[in-house]
């Protein structure tokens, strides 16, 4: 399950890199003020949740190094995004977009964390964690 949820991980970041290498993409529906942060936003939530199911309690049994350590490689890979962009024709590296990349990453963790924590806390508690 572990190496599903690694694989899982490192096929997302390589989507990321692969729809930022690409010229001329938008985000779909319609458009509205902030649709690209929110989508960026967006991105970088899933990539939060992900990089905490793949590697999360594996890094340290305390919440706060985890988070620490998920949101600094998160905030990395979006680094790495926006300056790839600069090299593509018709993108460019955007420090609001990295604003945003950055707040989803740390929803992404953080949600993980704390959910993970509640449902380490009833089953400390005797209770059945909620599927």
């Amino acid at each position: 399950m572990t190496r599903l949820r690694i694989l899982t991980l490192i096929l997302y970041v390589l989507l990321i890199f692969f729809v930022s290498s690409r010229s001329g993409i938008t985000p779909p529906g319609p458009d509205f003020v902030m649709k690209d942060k929110l989508a960026h936003f967006g991105e970088y939530f899933v990539l939060g949740l992900l990089l905490f199911a793949g590697i999360g309690w594996t890094v340290s049994r305390s919440g706060f190094i985890t988070f620490l350590f998920l949101f600094a490689v998160g905030v990395s890979v979006a680094a790495l995004d926006e300056l790839l962009q600069s090299y593509i024709p018709g993108r460019n590296m955007d420090l609001y977009d990295w604003f945003a990349d950055a707040a989803g990453v740390v929803v992404g963790v953080g949600m993980g964390i704390f959910t993970s924590l509640g449902v380490r806390r009833r089953k400390a508690a005797g209770g059945r964690p909620s599927a």
